[in-house]
C-alpha cells in the first residue's frame, strides 16, 4: 500500500463532531433542564458546549488567596520574618502575632523565648479539640516549615525586641464634651469659692451693713441695712442655681 492508500485509510470515519478530542458521556438531565438546552440547539451535545463557550472565564484567584498560610519573607539582606496568615492564625499561646497588611501578619516572641517555645506553643494550639479543620491543617503546616527550619544548618534564629505605636485618635464629639466637661466645672468651682467669700467671718463697722454690733439709730440706716441684705440675698440664690 503506497502513501497515498494510507492517507485514505487514515481519512476514513466519522470526522469529529466539535473538531476537537470528545468521548461518549451519559446524562441524566431534568426535563426542564433539557427543553432550556434544546432552546440553544437541538443537539444536547452541541447546546452545553455552546453555553460553555459563551460563559466568561473564570475569576483569576486573588493575590491573598495564592499566597501560604506559612511562609519565610525577606525584610532585609539575609534576613527574614515567619509570616503567616492571620485570618486563619488567629491565635497561639504566648506569642504576639503583629498585622503587617491584609491578612498577612509575623511571629514576635518576648527576649528569653526561643524556636522551642514557638513549637511548643504551636503544638499546644494544635491540642484544642474547638479549632476548625482550615486552621489545623495551617497550624501543622506551621509545625512542619518550623521542624525544618530548626534543622536547617544555613539558618540561624534571633529573637528581637519590637516596639508597637498606636495612635489614639479621638473623635470631634469626645473633644467637645469634654470641653464641656471642662467648663462645667470652672464655673462649679467659682461658685463655690464665691459662696465660701459671702460666709466668711463678718467684718466689724461700717465696711458691711449689719456686720457689726452697733444698732443701726437712723431709719436711713435701717434702710441702707435691708437693702444690702436684699442683695445678700439674690447673690446667694444665684450661686445656688448654678452649683
Amino acid at each position: 500500500m503506497d502513501h497515498r492508500t494510507q492517507s485514505a485509510a487514515k481519512r476514513r470515519g466519522r470526522p469529529s463532531k466539535f473538531g476537537r478530542p470528545s468521548r461518549v458521556v451519559a446524562l441524566t438531565l431534568p426535563q426542564d433542564v433539557i427543553d432550556q438546552l434544546h432552546r440553544v440547539h437541538q443537539d444536547l451535545g452541541w447546546a452545553i458546549v455552546k453555553l460553555l463557550d459563551k460563559a466568561p472565564p473564570s475569576a483569576t484567584p486573588r493575590a491573598e488567596d495564592t499566597q501560604p498560610d506559612v511562609e519565610l519573607v525577606a525584610v532585609a539582606e539575609r534576613r527574614s520574618l515567619i509570616v503567616v496568615n492571620r485570618e486563619v492564625i488567629r491565635n497561639l499561646p504566648g506569642v504576639n502575632i503583629i498585622p503587617l497588611g491584609g491578612n498577612r501578619a509575623f511571629l514576635a516572641l518576648d527576649i528569653d523565648r526561643g524556636m522551642s517555645d514557638l513549637e511548643l506553643a504551636v503544638s499546644d494550639r494544635l491540642g484544642d479539640s474547638a479549632i476548625d479543620r482550615r486552621e489545623r491543617r495551617a497550624l501543622a503546616g506551621l509545625r512542619a516549615h518550623l521542624t525544618t527550619w530548626r534543622r536547617d544548618h544555613g539558618l540561624q534564629f534571633h529573637t528581637r525586641a519590637i516596639i508597637v505605636v498606636e495612635r489614639l485618635v479621638k473623635t470631634p464629639v469626645d473633644r467637645e464634651g469634654n470641653g464641656a466637661r471642662r467648663g462645667a466645672a470652672a464655673k462649679r468651682s467659682s461658685a463655690r469659692a464665691a459662696a465660701t467669700t459671702l460666709d466668711g467671718p463678718p467684718v466689724t463697722g461700717r465696711e458691711v451693713p449689719g456686720a457689726g454690733l452697733r444698732t443701726p439709730s437712723t431709719s436711713h440706716e435701717r434702710t441702707r441695712l435691708a437693702g444690702a441684705r436684699r442683695r445678700t440675698m439674690s447673690t446667694k440664690n444665684q450661686i445656688g442655681r448654678i452649683i
